[in-house]
């Protein structure tokens, strides 16, 4: 058995649901870009959407392999 704090799940899950949100919503990026995209957060396109996703995996993988290690 692995015990991993209450508050270390609770930050992951966050990330992680924050992530899937992100990856819900997120479009294509129009070209040429309108004035509205260049003031958007980088997470409202595909792109954005998906590297925030691969860092939030990349840190929960690193959370969890640091307790098995």
């Amino acid at each position: 058995m692995i015990l991993i704090s209450r508050a270390e799940i609770e930050d992951m899950l966050k990330l992680l649901h924050r992530s899937v949100g992100y990856c819900r919503n997120a479009r294509p990026t129009r070209f040429p870009q309108s004035k509205e995209d260049l003031f958007a957060e980088p997470t409202e396109f595909y792109s954005g959407a998906s590297g925030y996703a691969g860092g939030t995996m990349a840190h929960v993988i690193m959370a969890l392999e640091s307790h098995i290690n």
